[in-house]
């Protein structure tokens, strides 16, 4: 899915025009997918929309923003990207746009859903016992 792309955009010239044609076409193929494997299709999402950074500035913002948005609404769990790791994250769509290979940011976002959750139930099991102790002063 992802390869497609990425030859059209780098066969012409960036205009308004293309680059909303790309938009639309990443995300119809996108929509149209079927399958189970939801992360890797955001990853490849996320990748793809960064490439084509059809914004002067905020593309990473919206680009997570889509990709938590699909995540969503295929029943899959949001993901943060925390400020610590945004180095390796940085580094993981670079190795897309010059090697086409998401493993490394596919891994990266696995990561993430794993520490972004496990922070959050972490955070409610601490909030639950000072709640559920009961202090006789």
């Amino acid at each position: 899915m992802c390869y497609n792309f990425k030859e059209n955009i780098k066969s012409g010239l960036w205009t308004n025009i293309k680059v909303s044609e790309e938009v639309k076409k990443l995300l119809n193929e996108v929509n149209a997918y079927k399958g189970d494997d939801i992360l890797s299709v955001a990853a490849c999402l996320h990748a793809l929309f960064e490439f084509i950074h059809p914004f002067a500035d905020g593309n990473g913002r919206v680009g997570r923003t889509i990709m938590n948005y699909y995540l969503i609404i295929n029943d899959e769990p949001p993901l943060v990207i925390y400020e610590e790791d945004k180095n390796r994250y940085y580094d993981a769509l670079v190795c897309y746009d010059e090697s086409e290979d998401l493993q490394p940011l596919l891994l990266f976002l696995k990561d993430q859903t794993v520490k972004t959750w496990q922070s959050r139930f972490l955070k409610e099991d601490q909030e639950l016992y000072y709640k559920s102790r009961k202090f006789p002063y």
